[in-house]
């Protein structure tokens, strides 16, 4: 066993021919009580502990808050206006990580946990890489939120060596585009041309792609992961997009601008069925089998690409990470970097979308199939 890592209240290790056993023990009038536990790295500690502790006190170990503990570090960022400015399904995925530091750490101070305890969490979780990572980025933004508060003296998560989903992030090659392009449905196709022209989330698109939050040339969503405005310059392609939806809309007698731009078969907003509609027409196209795997979010860093590439070739008129940072709203340089590692210097601005090929060539078949 590591010899940084701290054994809870009343946990003691025993070595026995070669192995680890762990115990809940105490001691009262001279009478010895004992709670056999699980590993502290295997899932069902925290819960066996917190058990041992009720039966042996009676009382909820939840119940006894430290004000430097866990529990009032999550309770405080969920009264705060960072964690109330996340979109409901941000709040859902952070409410699950916290969940999980609970579990594993509930009883430990935040400035006990090092490294090596967020490398173990996180690999207990890596069978499901996507899931491992978002995990991560989610305990991430708590240790964030609480290092300046006083809870914290290091983030633990930064620099955790993470696995990468094969393929999840992958560039579509041109060749897989112009087939999604020139022979994709219509109501999948434009999605995907979206992230193509604009770099941003699925869901983004799908549910903050409206005519309200348009304005000059300019979408600016208040984005779902992180709750940062990002304003986005659009492409022609895109503004003709909003123009037919318009024009749509008129045909409808509807007036509604918050109204999706980007809707299902059925001519209504998308819900949660995008990603089996999604699978069904890669499928269809034969690009589900395609190695590295081609996803929505591969288009995303095909934007990126693009963009970084063109700007590597000329950072003094481009602009550099930056560039890529506020095109993509990653507020994180890791994630930057990740896209463009050459890419230097000042700010965006709307010259980024002259940096696309024109893939809107294909515009005018939409819909004609």
């Amino acid at each position: 066993m590591a010899p940084d890592i701290r054994l809870d209240r009343y946990v003691q290790r025993k070595t026995k021919r070669g192995r680890e056993y762990f115990f809940f023990r105490i001691v009262r009038d001279g009478k010895e009580r004992r709670w056999p536990l699980p590993h502290p790295f295997e899932d069902g500690y925290r819960k066996a502990y917190r058990k041992a502790w009720e039966e042996c006190f009676g009382v909820n170990l939840a119940e006894i808050e430290n004000p430097h503990g866990f529990e009032a570090l999550i309770r405080k960022h969920k009264e705060s206006a960072k964690y109330n400015g996340l979109s409901k399904d941000s709040k859902n995925l952070r409410n699950m990580a916290c969940d999980l530091v609970l579990d594993r750490w509930g009883d430990f101070l935040p400035s006990a946990i090092r490294p090596i305890h967020a490398q173990a969490l996180y690999d207990s979780l890596a069978d499901r890489p996507a899931t491992a990572n978002r995990r991560l980025d989610d305990i991430s933004a708590l240790f964030s939120w609480g290092k300046p508060r006083g809870f914290a003296d290091i983030n633990p998560c930064e620099g955790v060596e993470r696995v990468v989903s094969e393929g999840s992030y992958e560039p579509w090659p041109e060749w897989a585009l112009e087939k999604l392009f020139k022979q994709g449905k219509p109501h999948i196709l434009k999605p995907a041309l979206g992230a193509i022209y604009t770099g941003q989330r699925r869901g983004d698109l799908l549910h903050r792609f409206t005519a309200s939050r348009i304005r000059d040339g300019l979408w600016t969503p208040k984005q779902g992961k992180t709750g940062t405005p990002v304003p986005i310059p659009l492409h022609p392609v895109m503004l003709a997009m909003v123009e037919e939806h318009r024009e749509l809309m008129k045909k409808r007698g509807i007036i509604d601008p918050d109204a999706p731009i980007f809707e299902n078969s059925r001519g209504k907003p998308w819900g949660s069925g995008f990603g089996a509609s999604w699978s069904k027409e890669l499928t269809r196209l034969k690009l589900h089998v395609v190695e590295p795997r081609l996803t929505f979010h591969g288009l995303r860093t095909t934007n990126a690409t693009l963009i970084a590439s063109a700007v590597a070739k000329s950072p003094e008129l481009y602009g550099g990470i930056e560039r890529v940072r506020a095109m993509l709203g990653h507020l994180s340089k890791r994630m930057s970097e990740h896209y463009a590692r050459r890419a230097e210097v000042e700010q965006m601005n709307t010259e980024s979308v002259l940096l696309l090929p024109d893939f809107g060539n294909h515009l005018g078949e939409i819909g004609n199939r």
